[in-house]
């Protein structure tokens, strides 16, 4: 009975700790290009993908109060 409740935490351990090695893969670096532009570069290091795009200011703005609504609603 003992073995049987050692395996089953032993088991149990290895499971969560193995769901929390998941990468982030995504890093995403912001630098302002001028007054009114920014430009955002995205690097997913899980599928080697770099992705660069330039926003204007008040609409990377808008992006991020999206984000932070969505993120408050969960």
């Amino acid at each position: 009975m003992k073995k049987a409740i050692l395996i089953i935490l032993l088991s149990l351990s290895l499971t969560i700790t193995a769901q929390e090695k998941k990468q982030k893969c995504i890093t995403v670096k912001v630098e302002q290009v001028e007054n009114y532009k920014v430009k955002v570069t995205k690097i997913d290091s899980c599928k080697r993908v770099v992705n660069v795009k330039v926003y204007l200011k008040k609409e990377w703005d808008a992006i991020q109060k999206k984000r932070k609504l969505r993120k408050n609603r969960k």
